[in-house]
């Protein structure tokens, strides 16, 4: 008498009180979208100076024509394309004529990390022209439906090599949402070997190896972002920003934005409207 094995496995863990039991047949990894800023702007003037931000940027530009340059190399923005600039891609801009763009600031959490600087353009097909029309009327309350729409429409045309090609091991994104976690408290690389479950030698050889940065650099990194998103997003004092991300008082946040990013605290705030 022959038995057919089942096909069937439980989904749950041993000693669930729930029930869970079939094949899983596609697995991919979850991601995060947050989005920071919706706006619709006219510019007479839009001159920046070597700006680097941690998060993405979204241009859609609507009327005249403005340039921006990275690496030496100028784009100009045009009505019928849409732009996307990846975090901490250092750009500088002007604008030969009035300039009136859609823009979205978001992030996309961990992900960001294995994005590649650059400014990336494509057209703007039907399914973007049909978002921008909605994007017109909406109230965003209570969600900014639209706007994400269009940034994940936006997402999807990204071409392959705006993404480096490194896949993270589990112990390294253990670690990495655990500093993310973890921004206002005072951790060390310790507490991320512990979250990772590996020693501290085998985490910074996993950190340099796959993001190239040793684990407290990335935290600093993931401090900067949170301090910067503060900043332009909300009002919160420079001191409650420097304690909501971890920094010990305000005078060493300035000197750790200045020395990694370029700017001042205050210098940064004044710039919100891009």
């Amino acid at each position: 008498m022959s038995t057919k094995k089942n096909p069937f496995f439980s989904l749950v863990p041993d000693g669930s009180p729930h029930e869970v039991e079939g094949e899983r047949e596609v697995m991919l990894p979850g991601m995060s979208l947050e989005i920071l800023a919706t706006r619709k702007i006219r510019l007479q003037r839009w001159n920046l100076h070597n700006l680097i931000d941690p998060y993405w940027r979204l241009y859609c530009p609507v009327e005249g024509k403005a340039v921006v340059r990275f690496n030496g190399v100028d784009t100009v923005l045009l009505p019928g394309n849409l732009y996307l600039i990846s975090p901490r891609t250092t750009i500088s801009s002007y604008n030969p004529e009035p300039f009136t763009k859609w823009y979205a600031h978001f992030i996309l959490g961990r992900s960001d990390l294995l994005s590649v600087p650059g400014v990336f353009s494509s057209p703007v097909d039907e399914i973007a022209s049909g978002f921008l029309e909605s994007l017109a009327g909406a109230k965003g309350e209570p969600y900014n439906w639209e706007s994400a729409a269009l940034v994940i429409h936006a997402l999807t045309k990204l071409p392959a090599n705006a993404w480096t090609d490194q896949k993270l091991d589990n112990r390294v994104s253990k670690a990495m949402e655990f500093l993310q976690s973890n921004l206002a408290r005072r951790i060390n690389a310790d507490d991320a070997a512990r979250a990772a479950g590996v020693s501290v030698r085998n985490l910074n050889h996993l950190f340099r190896s796959q993001v190239r940065m040793a684990p407290m650099s990335v935290l600093l990194s993931y401090r900067l972002d949170r301090a910067c998103h503060l900043l332009r997003h909300t009002e919160q004092s420079i001191e409650q920003v420097a304690e909501n991300c971890g920094f010990p008082n305000r005078y060493y946040f300035s000197r750790m934005l200045k020395q990694h990013r370029g700017v001042s605290p205050a210098a940064y705030r004044k710039g919100q409207l891009y």
